[in-house]
């Protein structure tokens, strides 16, 4: 669709193309880097697998959605275009939806791209590459699943907050800003008090409850997410994170169903 070229930049000026592109590259590096080490070292001990990449890279996703999120719904607004789009038979939640499905597809690209070389890395790697192959199919759930989990409720907040401001400075603003406060506050309490409190804390960071439920559903806690530390149980996070989407893909549509065209 439109939009999701739109977040890439595509059919637009180079200048466009910058931050998206840039952003991938750097979402992708880390990993052709470790395949590459294993290819000179084999066996070799590499920092990144498929368990902790995405939980590794949250702020890569976070600084994608604060570009590219204000890029698909803030210019509209700013741009009075949006009466244009309604007088036709589109409805204000098919446009809401449009946009939502748009950036959680672009976000999903971006996170299952370094999945991807990470898969192959192993297989071209190794000397025998069918049997790698065959290794390496048993990951698959993880290298489509895990980005799946992480795309849809992270676009979601993404653009719920930028739906609210046809300012894209502001847009960008808040959102790294929920990133990093909801981060910040999370660790702080786990480290800084005890019992419950220390427990429910890490679910302040919506990230915590993405690699919680992924820990639930496809494969082993990253030891520094805060999951294994909150000893709950794994289906909660499973639930908060399908709050996180339902709660704040109804905020967009529930904001462009009241917003003046």
């Amino acid at each position: 669709s439109a939009s999701l070229r739109a977040a890439f930049g595509l059919g637009r000026s180079g200048k466009a193309k910058l931050v998206p592109w840039g952003i991938t590259l750097i979402a992708i590096v880390p990993a052709a880097v470790a395949a590459a080490v294993s290819a000179i070292v084999p066996g070799g001990a590499s920092p990144f697998n498929y368990d902790n990449y995405l939980w590794d890279m949250q702020i890569v996703f976070a600084l994608f959605l604060a570009a590219q999120a204000p890029e698909l719904v803030s210019s509209d607004q700013r741009h009075h275009v949006l009466s244009l789009y309604f007088s036709h038979a589109l409805l204000r939640s098919d446009y809401a939806l449009a946009k939502l499905a748009a950036l959680a597809a672009a976000l999903f690209v971006l996170a299952v791209a370094p999945m991807l070389v990470l898969f192959f890395g192993s297989v071209l790697v190794s000397a025998d590459l069918v049997a790698a192959l065959g290794d390496q199919v048993g990951n698959l759930a993880q290298v489509l699943g895990a980005p799946i989990i992480y795309a849809i409720p992270l676009s979601a907040l993404g653009l719920a907050i930028a739906a609210w401001t046809p300012r894209r400075a502001y847009a960008t603003g808040a959102i790294i800003a929920v990133f990093i406060v909801t981060a910040a506050v999370g660790a702080i309490l786990a480290e800084a008090t005890t019992g419950n409190v220390s427990r429910w804390a890490p679910l302040i960071n919506p990230v915590v409850a993405l690699d919680g439920t992924r820990d639930w559903l496809l494969g082993a806690s990253v030891s520094d997410s805060g999951v294994a530390a909150s000893r709950l149980p794994l289906p909660i996070f499973g639930l908060e994170a399908a709050a996180i989407a339902l709660i704040a893909g109804a905020a967009v549509v529930w904001r462009y169903r009241r917003l003046a065209a």
